[in-house]
């Protein structure tokens, strides 16, 4: 038998001889929701079915880990911003921002108390109450997409090249907030905080600025982090793979985007302790694709040595429930070889 917390603390840290298949990024399914009675929107602002639908891979899929909340939008809620919490397979999003520009940026002192804040608190304690035994890894937004959040991300891509110094400031601002945040689910002894930073993807934002301007916001969080610490980033993150190794997470997340072997070959010639999360495709396979799909997209990302396993990105809600299984069925077939 398993320890799940165990073995997923020590994949984060040292090495294990059984490869944790983790709910890095989220897993909520159209049939989770079904099957708990749990679900949008009700499941962001209700603690009890937070808890309930966040720990239905685990029980259903047999999901080594429960991974709250299931949006990115509650740390601009608590700073003023307003949200659609939308419904059935849809997630929330911010519709409104209180401010015009950067330097209009403040954050409330009772930051940690407002909008959905306490439901995440709530959900945290009973989840820990209720499953001892799993991994919980609690999501947080990243500096530049929550600054992304606050001023509209196509205005910040413009702003960053147009008034980088503004930029600069307020995403210490932002920052500073975080690491407010970040304090706070510490204090619960979560087993790992995931930073999620999809507006840095190098799809999105030039590597050289991600380098200059994000890095060491992103530095400052890992450094404060006292839980296992995660990066994710989506898309195709290849040109900035060095240096989210070298910002001191325990680990990164990656899509299928990203070759693995690359990825193996830099952290080796940058002799980083940093773990590999990922990459099973959410589309082709998880979505689309067969059990089968999911099996060898698996396997091949064992065989080159990822130390978690897990989907590329938050998987989508009309994915099959046997195809998140089979991320397990792949694990324990490889193993057992």
């Amino acid at each position: 038998m398993i320890n799940y917390k165990e073995n997923f603390k020590n994949s984060l840290t040292s090495s294990t001889k059984i490869t944790p298949v983790a709910p890095i990024t989220t897993i909520v399914l159209m049939e989770y929701m079904e099957k708990t009675g749990a679900k949008f929107p009700e499941a962001h602002t209700d603690a009890d079915n937070m808890m309930e639908l966040a720990a239905a891979p685990y029980n259903y899929s047999g999901i080594e880990g429960i991974n709250i909340p299931f949006d990115m939008t509650i740390e601009s809620e608590a700073i003023g911003c307003k949200v659609d919490l939308r419904s059935d397979d849809q997630r929330p999003e911010v519709i409104e921002t209180p401010f015009n520009n950067p330097d209009d940026i403040s954050i409330p002192d009772d930051f940690l108390y407002n909008g959905r804040m306490p439901v995440l608190f709530d959900a945290i304690e009973k989840i820990q109450e209720k499953y001892q035994e799993v991994p919980l890894i609690v999501g947080v937004v990243g500096p530049f997409t929550l600054l992304g959040q606050l001023l509209g991300i196509e205005e910040l891509l413009k702003l960053v090249v147009t008034d980088y110094f503004e930029i600069e400031e307020a995403i210490s601002i932002v920052t500073d907030a975080l690491l407010d945040f970040t304090s706070k689910i510490d204090s619960y002894s979560v087993d790992a905080i995931c930073v999620c930073e999809p507006s840095s993807s190098s799809d999105l934002l030039n590597p050289d600025i991600f380098k200059r301007l994000v890095t060491p916001e992103l530095e400052l969080l890992s450094d404060n982090i006292q839980s296992g610490s995660i990066l994710h980033i989506c898309g195709d993150t290849t040109p900035i793979i060095p240096d989210m190794l070298r910002v001191g997470y325990d680990a990164i997340s990656i899509e299928n985007a990203v070759n693995l072997d690359y990825v193996m070959n830099k952290r080796a010639e940058l002799n980083s302790n940093t773990k590999i999360c990922g990459n099973i495709s959410t589309n082709k396979a998880l979505l689309l694709g067969s059990m089968d799909d999911v099996i060898n997209e698996s396997v091949n990302a064992l065989e080159k040595g990822v130390d978690i396993l897990c989907s590329s990105c938050s998987v989508p809600p009309h994915s099959p429930e046997e195809n998140v299984h089979a991320m397990i069925t792949a694990r324990d077939e490889y193993i057992s070889k």
